[in-house]
């Protein structure tokens, strides 16, 4: 097994995604006076299996502490958010300096209900680079840190499918989105029969979008030479993001702008 420090050493080595114009990422928020409803043991979700679970964003929210400080962690069957990359924090040979909170339980202003979801693009450093991270949520193995840090073990990258056999039609809800120095947010979900790709459903967001809007995705059955596709779902991925040029296969090639910021909530599928 390679060790953390030479394996974390050669992924800013390969990091071209560095902001020059704020080398020194925000300090984060932690974790929010008012969760005070919320306890350190991860909540059970329903399975993932028809329509997204929680796309309210209400019930999959629990508490976590690294590095003395506490944070709120999003899990369900179909997301899971970035912030147990704080992890790092705790691996003292690594000497991280930061590693950014980059999904939050807002509850300012959700669309309905208590709460909605906050991605905010942020960075990891060490003593070696800055790492942008974006604000992002998909169908992440709990494992996918190791993932991360492991890439000679993984080499098709971070897992961000979910075994489903539906034929969703369309990807709606509502968002909000604020980019920085003309970054763009996006939302994408592939469906996967095996190691085929069969459907996707693709939108970029890149204005200023101060109140609630409503967003509707369809999901294309016919990329592969334009004829419908009738093979059956096996897997589905669902990404979501505030820096729309992410790189899932390993994280170390993402673009975008540190505090671009993307709101979500009440999303569903349409069949």
């Amino acid at each position: 097994m390679i060790p953390l420090t030479l394996c974390l050493a050669a992924i800013f080595m390969a990091v071209s995604c560095k902001d020059p114009d704020d080398p020194t990422p925000p300090k984060p928020d932690i974790v929010d006076t008012t969760d005070t409803d919320l306890g350190y043991t991860k909540p059970t979700c329903d399975a993932f299996v028809h329509d997204i679970v929680d796309g309210g964003f209400e019930d999959c929210w629990y508490k976590q502490e690294m590095s003395n400080e506490i944070y709120v962690e999003y899990q369900s069957s179909v997301f899971y958010s970035l912030n147990s990359l704080r992890a790092l924090l705790d691996v003292e040979s690594m000497a991280l300096t930061s590693s950014p909170i980059t999904a939050y339980r807002d509850k300012t202003d959700p669309h309905s209900g208590k709460s909605c979801m906050k991605l905010v693009t942020g960075l990891l450093t060490d003593g070696n680079g800055q790492l942008l991270i974006p604000g992002a949520m998909a169908p992440l193995d709990e494992n996918f840190v190791y993932q991360f840090l492991h890439p000679d073990e993984y080499p098709e990258g971070i897992n961000v499918k979910r075994p489903y056999t539906d034929k969703p039609t369309a990807i709606k809800g509502f968002y909000k989105y604020l980019p920085v120095n003309g970054d763009e947010g996006s939302i994408c979900v592939e469906l996967f029969n095996g190691s085929e790709k069969i459907a996707r459903g693709y939108q970029r967001f890149g204005s200023d979008v101060s109140q609630w809007t409503s967003f509707n995705i369809p999901i294309d059955y016919t990329i592969n030479g334009g004829s419908l596709s009738t093979a059956q779902p096996t897997h589905i991925s669902i990404i979501v993001s505030s820096s729309a040029d992410y790189n899932f296969a390993d994280l170390t090639n993402c673009q975008g702008q540190v505090g671009s910021t993307l709101w979500l909530d009440d999303i569903s599928f349409e069949f």
